[in-house]
């Protein structure tokens, strides 16, 4: 299909990449879909109009309260992956669903990442503290609409969408 291999940036890792659909208004378009501990990157196959490159920072994945922006979906064939950027796009992909759970893993550890290190500690905290707090927060799916919520371990958080609690 003639995909180039993506190009890393300084200290970026690629956590994930696998075939995928970007739906945009009018249908969708065929390509690849890599996931890296910063963005997210769509490439379309070379014949689809449009863009044949499209890259989000997973820190303009837009957030309500605790809740992170992506929802996901599925059906019997396919496997939906939507979130807003902080700019109000829509973006939606569809990944197998025999990647699903990896995605969903893969998406999780990033955006878990991406919370842990915009946490602020006051100067005179002690870096084993600093480790042991950032340690417990989690990024969960809601059993009720897909969307994952950021807790820590064992306590209760209400997803910004549904309002349905859930536990780290």
């Amino acid at each position: 299909m003639g995909f180039k291999e993506l190009t890393l940036r300084q200290n970026e890792k690629l956590l994930m990449s696998g075939s995928a659909n970007k739906w945009e208004t009018f249908g969708s378009k065929g390509g690849k879909l890599f996931l890296t501990d910063q963005r997210i990157v769509f490439q379309a196959h070379g014949f689809n109009f449009g863009s044949k490159f499209d890259e989000y920072q997973l820190s303009d994945i837009q957030t309500q309260g605790n809740t992170v922006n992506i929802k996901t979906t599925t059906n019997l064939i396919s496997f939906n992956i939507t979130f807003y950027t902080k700019y109000g796009e829509e973006l939606s992909f569809v990944v197998t669903r025999s990647q699903k759970n990896e995605w969903i893993r893969q998406i999780t550890e990033a955006v878990t990442s991406l919370a842990r290190s915009r946490i602020s500690f006051p100067a005179n905290i002690p870096e084993e503290d600093k480790e042991n707090i950032s340690a417990q927060i989690k990024v969960i799916q809601c059993q009720g609409c897909g969307a994952f919520v950021i807790t820590t371990a064992g306590n209760a958080a209400k997803c910004d969408y549904c309002g349905r609690p859930t536990v780290g």
